[in-house]
C-alpha cells in the first residue's frame, strides 16, 4: 500500500513528524544514544478516574485518523504490540478509536475497536455523543 495513507519516513525508516506540532527532543536524544534494540513507545491515552482519592485505571486508547486502517500501522505495528501487551498484563481493556475530520478540522465522526473482544472489521461507527457516553462509562 502507497501513496496518500504511507506514514513519511527517514532514510533510516523511523517515522517523521510533518505536522511540526510536536516536540520530538526525548525521542531524537532516544535514537542518538541508544542502541537500536533499545525501543520506547508512547501510549495515545490512559482514561482513568478518581475514587475516593484513589486513581482507578479504565482503558488504553490508541488513537488513528481515519484513513489508518492498514495492518501494517496498527495490529502488525511494533507499537501497537507493545501496547497491547501492556493492556494484557495490566488487565486493561484497549480501543482503537479512529476519527474523521470535515474540511474546517473539526471531528464529525468515530469508529471505535474493543481489540479484545471484537475484531477489527466489526468496529462500531459512533457520533461524537455516543463516544462521549462510552468513555464516561469505562
Amino acid at each position: 500500500m502507497s501513496g496518500w495513507t504511507e506514514l513519511p519516513r527517514n532514510w533510516r525508516g523511523i517515522r517523521i513528524d510533518v505536522r511540526g506540532k510536536r516536540d520530538l527532543a526525548f525521542n531524537d536524544w532516544h535514537r542518538d544514544n541508544l542502541p537500536r534494540w533499545c525501543y520506547v513507545t508512547d501510549v495515545d491515552f490512559l482514561e482513568y478516574r478518581f475514587k475516593k482519592g484513589e486513581i482507578v485505571l479504565k482503558a488504553m486508547l490508541e488513537i488513528k485518523e481515519w484513513h489508518v486502517v492498514h495492518p501494517k500501522y496498527i495490529e502488525e505495528n511494533a507499537n501497537f504490540k507493545a501496547v497491547k501487551k501492556l493492556c494484557e498484563l495490566s488487565g486493561l481493556p484497549l480501543f482503537v478509536i479512529w476519527y474523521k475530520k470535515d474540511e474546517k478540522g473539526n471531528i464529525v465522526r468515530f469508529r471505535l475497536w474493543n481489540v479484545f473482544d471484537e475484531e477489527k472489521e466489526d468496529a462500531r461507527e459512533m457520533a461524537s455523543e455516543e463516544v462521549r457516553d462510552f468513555l464516561e462509562g469505562l
